[in-house]
C-alpha cells in the first residue's frame, strides 16, 4: 500500500526554479532516501509534505488522499528535524507528553510509559534536555513524534549531530523501528553510505529533477549517468586507450569504482607511476598516472595486508566485468 505519493512536484522561489516535475511513491513500511547536493531542494520536499511549505505545484497524496496546499498540520505526518526541536524548558517526560495533550491523564501516562520503555528513556525521564547526550535527545525527539502515531515519518538529516559510533547504532535502531511500526519514511541526507545502508529506495536529485529512483543495489550497479555513479562513490574514468583495448563504447564515459581499481607488480599493458600517496591508517590512498599518458590519472587504495610492493614497478590489473559505461 502506498503511504505517500508525490506527483509532478515543482517549486520555485521567485524566479529561482528549485525542482521540476518530481514524482515518486513511498510504500507503507518503506524507507526512501532523497539524495542530492546542498540547496537542491531535498528539505523543501519534506517541508511541503508536512504543510510547512505551500508554494508548490503538483500533488501530494497521503494514503491515496490528496493533501491540498494548506498551513494546517496533519497528525498522520511526523517530522524529525535536524536540531530535534525539543522544548528546553520541559524535561524528557514532559516533551513526550506534549504530543498527547488531547488525551486524558490516565491514557496519556499509559502511552508515555510505553514510549519511555520502547525508547530506553525510563531512567532519563526527569532529566532536562541539556542533561542528555545527542543520541538521547534524538530518541526523545523521535518518541515525541511517534507518540501521536503518525503513518508517515519525515527525517531531515537526523544523524548529523551524532558521532560516527553512535550514528551507526542509531541508524540500525531507527530502521528497525520504522519497519516494526510499518511507517512510510522519507529520509533526507547528503551522506551516500547512509542512504545505501538505510534505504529501500533512493532518489537522486540533479539539475532540478529526480535523476534516478531505484533500489540501492540497482542504482549503485546501474547508474543512469556519470554524475550518479560518482555521487554514490568515487570512480576512476578510464582513458581512451583502455576503452579501445577492451572494445568499449567510446561515446560513453567508461568508469571503474575506486575500490575495484586493482594494481599489481606483475607486468600488464598499463604501467603506472605514483604521483602522491597518503597514509590513512589501514590503507594508503594513491594517486597514479599512466606512463603512456601522464595526463590520465587514477586513484586507489592499497591496504596494509596487501602483497603489493609500492617500491617495485606497478601496473593496472583491470577486470572488464568491473567497468561501467555511462552517459556523460
Amino acid at each position: 500500500m502506498v503511504g505517500i505519493s508525490i506527483k509532478d512536484f515543482s517549486i520555485s522561489f521567485g524566479n529561482n526554479e528549485i525542482l521540476k516535475d518530481v514524482s515518486f511513491d513511498v510504500e507503507a513500511g518503506e524507507i526512501v532516501t532523497i539524495l542530492g547536493p546542498s540547496g537542491c531542494g531535498k528539505s523543501t520536499i519534506l517541508r511541503s509534505i508536512a504543510s510547512l511549505e505551500d508554494r508548490y505545484k503538483g500533488s501530494i497524496f497521503l494514503n491515496e488522499t490528496c493533501l491540498v496546499n494548506t498551513s494546517k498540520c496533519n497528525k498522520d505526518i511526523g517530522y524529525i528535524f535536524q536540531d530535534y526541536a525539543l522544548f528546553p524548558h520541559l524535561n524528557v517526560k514532559e516533551n513526550i507528553e506534549f504530543a498527547l495533550f488531547k488525551l486524558n491523564n490516565t491514557e496519556k501516562q499509559r502511552r508515555v510509559d510505553i514510549l519511555l520503555k520502547q525508547f530506553d528513556l525510563v531512567e532519563h525521564k526527569n532529566k532536562q534536555i541539556h542533561e542528555l547526550s545527542g543520541g538521547q535527545q534524538q530518541r526523545v525527539s523521535i518518541a515525541r513524534v511517534i507518540a501521536y502515531e503518525p503513518k508517515v515519518l519525515l527525517l531531515d538529516e537526523p544523524f548529523s549531530n551524532l558521532d560516527s559510533i553512535l550514528r551507526a547504532k542509531t541508524k540500525l535502531w531507527l530502521r528497525n523501528l520504522i519497519k516494526e511500526l510499518g511507517l512510510s519514511a522519507i529520509l533526507v541526507t547528503h551522506d551516500q553510505k547512509e542512504a545505501l545502508s538505510m534505504s529501500d529506495k533512493i532518489g537522486i536529485i540533479h539539475n532540478k529533477k529526480l535523476e534516478q529512483f531505484d533500489t540501492p543495489k540497482n542504482i549503485y550497479n546501474n547508474p543512469k549517468n556519470f554524475y550518479i555513479a560518482n555521487f554514490l562513490g568515487e570512480v576512476n574514468t578510464l582513458p581512451i586507450f583502455i576503452a579501445k583495448d577492451f572494445d568499449l563504447d567510446l561515446n560513453k564515459t567508461n568508469i571503474i569504482r575506486i575500490h575495484e581499481t586493482i594494481i599489481t607488480n606483475t607486468p600488464t599493458n598499463y604501467k603506472l607511476k605514483i604521483i602522491n600517496r597518503l597514509y590513512c591508517g589501514e590503507y594508503e590512498e594513491l594517486l597514479l598516472c599512466f606512463e603512456k599518458d601522464l595526463k590520465s590519472q587514477i586513484k586507489l587504495r592499497v591496504y596494509v595486508d596487501s602483497d603489493i610492493s609500492l617500491e617495485e614497478k606497478i601496473y593496472l590489473d583491470i577486470n572488464k566485468d568491473k567497468i561501467i559505461s555511462v552517459e556523460n
